[in-house]
C-alpha cells in the first residue's frame, strides 16, 4: 500500500514495568516488543515512522535490522497528540493515509492492520478507530457514542465518571486516520485533562463535531491488542505469543 504509511507510538517510559528499560525494549520470545509491532506494520505499508524518546538510542539500535524505518524523535513526552504530531514531519508528502500503533501491542497481525485500512477506505470517513469489548476494561479509554450509536468520543480512565467506566467497549490505540484531517486537528488539541498532555483521542471528538463522526471497527479478538504496561501483562503476552507459534 504504497499511499499508506504507519506511526508506532514508542516514545514513552512504560513506568508502570518498575523497569530502568523503556518499555518497547522489553522482550517476547527472546526480541524487543518493538520488533514485533515493526515487522507487522512493514508487511502492511510501505512508510514506517517510529516516535522515539526515552532511550532513544536504545530502541534505534533494537531496530537495525529494519533499515527503511524512519525515526521521530519527541524530545519531551508530551502525550500521543504531541508524539503523533512529531511523526507527521517525518510522512512523505505523497501519504494520503496513516495507520496509527502502539509499541506496546506485540500481537496485533498484518492481516488485522490490513482489514482496519480496508474498512477505513470502504467507510470513506476521516477516522477509523479499532476497538475491542472487554468485560473488565480496566486501564483502557471508554468509547462514548450518542443515541444514534456514533463514537463521540473517547474517554480516558483517568477523566471518565462513574457511568462511563462501565462502558465495555474499548480504545485500542490503533486508528486509521486521513493525513489531512488529523494535520487540522493535532494544533487543537488542548492538555486540559488529568494527565496534563494532549490526547489522541481528542480527535474522536472533532471528527463528531465536523458531522463526519469516526468509523467503528472491531477486533473480535481482544488478545491481539493486549497493551503490556505491566510485568504480569508481559507474561500474559509472552505466554500468547507462544499459544500463536505452537
Amino acid at each position: 500500500m504504497g499511499d499508506l504509511a504507519a506511526i508506532i507510538l514508542a516514545a514513552g517510559k512504560g513506568t508502570r514495568m518498575k523497569s530502568h528499560r523503556a518499555k518497547v525494549l522489553h522482550e517476547l520470545g527472546g526480541a524487543p516488543m518493538i520488533g514485533y509491532v515493526v515487522e507487522t506494520a512493514m508487511g502492511v505499508v510501505d512508510e514506517v515512522v517510529v516516535v522515539i524518546g526515552h532511550q532513544a538510542e536504545a530502541v534505534r539500535e533494537a531496530l537495525r535490522g529494519h533499515p527503511s524505518v524512519r525515526f521521530a524523535v519527541q524530545e519531551e513526552q508530551l502525550g500521543t497528540g504531541h508524539a503523533t504530531m512529531t511523526a507527521i514531519q517525518q510522512i512523505p508528502a505523497h501519504i494520503q493515509d496513516a495507520v496509527i500503533l502502539c509499541g506496546d501491542t506485540p500481537l496485533i497481525k498484518a492481516e488485522t492492520v490490513r482489514a482496519l485500512i480496508e474498512a477505513h477506505r470502504a467507510f470513506k470517513t476521516d477516522l477509523t478507530l479499532a476497538t475491542t469489548r472487554l468485560e473488565e476494561p480496566v486501564g483502557y479509554g471508554r468509547i462514548v457514542t450518542d443515541e444514534q450509536g456514533r463514537i463521540v468520543r473517547i474517554v480516558e480512565e483517568s477523566d471518565a465518571s462513574d457511568a462511563e467506566k462501565e462502558i465495555k467497549t474499548v480504545n485500542t490505540g490503533t486508528y486509521c486516520v486521513n493525513l489531512d484531517f488529523l494535520k487540522d486537528s493535532l494544533p487543537d488539541l488542548d492538555k486540559d485533562n488529568a494527565q496534563g498532555e494532549f490526547y489522541l483521542t481528542d480527535v474522536v471528538e472533532r471528527a463528531y463535531r465536523n458531522g463526519r463522526p469516526a468509523a467503528n471497527f472491531e477486533i473480535r479478538d481482544s488478545r491481539q491488542v493486549l497493551g503490556v504496561n505491566t510485568i504480569d501483562e508481559l507474561a500474559r503476552a509472552e505466554s500468547l505469543l507462544r499459544q500463536g507459534r505452537g
